[in-house]
């Protein structure tokens, strides 16, 4: 048994071949290159007992034999895949669990061998090139696969092109350095999805990733500083993590989660920002901004095609003609914005961006102030809050005063406001922060309801000249007009009563 740190990076067959031959791997060559083809065989119950586990169990077909392979992910650095493995030469291709130690682990894969249901799910047939490596003080192992995926059955089939970094021994955050070395150079994607991943979405499809929210905080008033920074981190990246492959296929949804999780971590660099190196926070919160901005285009039409449009059209039934020409527009403008979004999360500076940031947690001593290590989460909390909401409410004028230059902001400030609430809301009784975290959850949505109202005026205006008649861009600036209105005028009372509410922050702490 023991434990495997790898980062798994995507490419193209020909990209391969110029890492091979690239001088950086030359240089850090430390043995001879073996090819092999393997084959590979998972198997689990039909009810999928080890996936639900976690757990994956394949046997190997290198030519000479056969080897079975166990892996149970556990808790390693941010970005890189961590699990323990188990392996071990077995007669024939199929599971043979009696000589596997752990009892947990042996105790699950015995309930679907007496079941006699542990069964093929897929097979990957690769051929493999695999260079040792040394950087510094630490052992690396590069992987080149080119190869398929197979379900079952044999019917559905996808490519492999992938490229992992083992780490055998030192330093894990070695393992980025070179990533990003290689990066430098070469086109390389992220490949957050193991081949055990790809097969059992190959063999059902429900399971293809599709875009997911965010998870609670769960924090401790014991823990430090850096404990929570790492916990509220981790989530927010999960988040990013998760959507990747979703918005690499165009789905909007997963397109505005990426958005989300990525405010999610400015907001984390901005809670935390006392206890932060400035050079590196601003650097940072400034590349996420700037992806976080250009997927803004394709979530607002994304927007103004699922909930505005169709709100115009049951406000004036009788233009129809008119809306369905504006509909066609959108679905182009939406379709040449997704597709830059799909390019941006495959472009090199995203992957470098990922790389340089989870390399840079990867060694705390370099992220947080000497003395948030020790510092206890509970009084920091309160000064994060206590600054957010003063924030807030720096202008406490009635939203009706208030131009769109003005809501814009206030939405703005809202959302650090809320967010930090979030992060650190696990600290009190949730009898306690409910209440005012839901008045903050509506006027949030209110404002984005503003805001998209603002934005559709802004969107079939900045359309290419000639594509719309003037009439039917009156028709949109005057529905926004009224949604805004009526919007304001619904929210002020509950502007009102957030300017009044008692913040969870002042109450006791437990």
């Amino acid at each position: 048994m023991q434990n495997e740190i790898e980062l798994k990076l995507q490419s193209t067959p020909a990209t391969m071949q110029k890492i091979v031959a690239s001088r950086y791997v030359k240089k850090l060559k430390a043995g001879k290159t073996v090819s092999q083809n393997l084959v590979c065989t998972y198997f689990d119950t039909p009810r999928h007992t080890l996936r639900r586990a976690g757990i994956t169990l394949c046997i190997h077909h290198d030519g000479d034999g056969y080897e079975q392979t166990i892996k149970a992910p556990v808790t390693g650095p941010t970005g890189l895949e961590t699990s323990r493995e188990w392996k071990g030469r077995v007669p024939r291709n199929e599971p043979c669990v009696e000589a596997i130690e752990d009892r947990e682990l042996r105790a699950i894969l015995k309930q679907g061998k007496r079941d006699k249901r542990l069964v093929p799910m897929f097979t990957t047939n690769v051929e493999r090139r695999t260079v040792p490596l040394k950087v510094g003080g630490s052992n690396h192992e590069l992987a080149l696969d080119i190869g398929t995926i197979s379900a079952k059955d044999g019917t559905c089939h996808e490519p492999i092109a992938g490229v992992e970094l083992e780490l055998h021994n030192g330093d894990a955050a070695a393992i980025l350095d070179l990533a990003l070395k290689l990066n430098e150079s070469l086109d390389l994607t992220l490949g957050r999805r193991s081949k055990a991943e790809r097969g059992y979405a190959l063999a059902r499809p429900a399971l293809r990733p599709r875009a997911r929210k965010s998870s609670k905080i769960t924090l401790d008033p014991q823990m430090t500083v850096g404990d929570a920074f790492y916990r509220i981190k981790d989530s927010a990246l999960q988040h990013l993590y998760v959507n990747e492959m979703p918005v690499s296929e165009g789905r909007p949804e997963a397109i505005h989660q990426a958005r989300v999780a990525i405010r999610r971590i400015r907001a984390a660099l901005r809670a935390f920002k006392s206890v932060l190196p400035y050079d590196k926070r601003k650097a940072f919160n400034g590349e996420f901004r700037w992806f976080q901005r250009r997927l803004a285009h394709a979530r607002d039409w994304h927007v103004f095609i699922d909930e505005t449009l169709p709100a115009i059209k049951a406000a004036h039934p009788d233009r129809l003609e008119a809306i369905t020409r504006l509909r066609k527009i959108a679905l182009a403008e939406r379709q040449r914005a997704t597709r830059d979004v799909m390019d941006i999360f495959e472009s090199r500076r995203y992957t470098r961006l990922m790389l340089q940031f989870e390399r840079w947690l990867a060694t705390p001593s370099e992220v947080l102030d000497r003395s948030a290590i020790d510092q206890p989460v509970a009084d920091f909390a309160v000064e994060v809050l206590e600054k957010s909401r003063r924030d807030f409410l720096i202008d406490t004028r009635p939203l009706s005063r208030m131009i769109g230059e003005d809501l814009h902001s206030l939405r703005k400030r809202g959302k650090k406001a809320r967010y930090a609430s979030e992060f650190f809301s696990g600290l009190w009784p949730e009898s306690s922060t409910r209440p005012f975290l839901s008045q903050m959850e509506y006027i949030q949505d209110s404002l984005g309801i503003v805001n998209d109202a603002i934005v559709a005026r802004q969107l079939v205006v900045l359309t290419r000249p000639g594509l719309l008649d003037v009439q039917t861009v009156w028709l949109v600036q005057d529905w926004s007009a009224t949604q805004i209105k009526d919007c304001v005028k619904q929210t002020q009372r509950h502007w009102r009563r957030f300017q009044q509410a008692r913040p969870f922050a002042v109450q006791p702490i437990g």
